[in-house]
């Protein structure tokens, strides 16, 4: 999605925009103006002291307000749309949504995903979807990264995750899970290559692990061609 990024500090310019736009300002004023519109707003700041002055807002940048990908992930989170990291021609790898929930609790009662993979919690003790997501999105801003649904593209189906966890502030934990039925298609290799390139970019700095069962063997045939490409270290386990 190609998001319009405008800066505006006095209500007078204001224009409606025909195209998803998130406006920035420094303004309280004309913060609460564009809210009151339905509009995306982000507050600039240049020192956090400020932050007082707008104590019902979420998102804010200190930086260059161009940055358009940071900024393009805050126009998604505030209009609840799953911010799409990375794609190809035939997946695309997006933020999680309330509607994914269901999806992914079938996909972890596939018997090969029991034996490798930590079950997830019972679905009526977990926040709604709503909340859930919630929670999912700031960490997503938080880090930068997190675990990702995996979309087909020809179908629109989710057919997996792949992503990173935190292990702690120079580490992250490559992860990764395909639907049964869409396995041996190459989808994990190249959510897993689109996810390290995303994270390249990103979080150059950043140490990639995977931890994966010694008696993986479809996880190492993935991970073993990984790390040729790229710098991992493989736990087995």
């Amino acid at each position: 999605m190609n998001i319009n990024i405008t800066c505006i500090n006095r209500i007078s310019d204001y224009l409606e925009c025909s195209v998803p736009t998130l406006y920035v300002t420094s303004v309280r004023e004309v913060a609460d103006f564009l809210r009151s519109k339905g509009e995306a707003v982000c507050i600039h700041i240049n020192d956090e002291s400020e932050l007082s002055d707008f104590d019902s807002y979420k998102y804010f940048t200190t930086g260059d307000v161009q940055y358009s990908g940071h900024l393009n992930m805050v126009y998604c989170h505030i209009k609840n749309i799953p911010f799409v990291i990375a794609q190809d021609d035939s997946i695309l790898i997006r933020e999680e949504c309330p509607e994914d929930l269901d999806k992914i609790y079938e996909m972890y009662e596939d018997p090969e995903c029991r034996r490798f993979l930590e079950p997830l919690p019972p679905s009526d003790s977990v926040l709604t979807p709503e909340s859930r997501f919630e929670s999912v999105k700031n960490g997503y801003m938080l880090f930068g990264y997190g675990m990702w649904i995996v979309e087909e593209k020809s179908t629109g189906e989710v057919i997996g995750r792949a992503g990173f966890e935190y292990q702690d502030e120079k580490t992250v934990s490559l992860g990764f899970m395909i639907r049964s039925d869409k396995r041996k298609k190459g989808y994990a290799r190249n959510a897993c290559l689109l996810c390290l390139n995303y994270l390249k970019d990103s979080l150059p700095d950043m140490k990639v692990t995977a931890k994966c069962s010694s008696t993986n063997e479809a996880s190492l045939k993935v991970l073993s061609f990984l790390s040729d490409v790229f710098p991992l270290e493989i736990l087995k386990i």
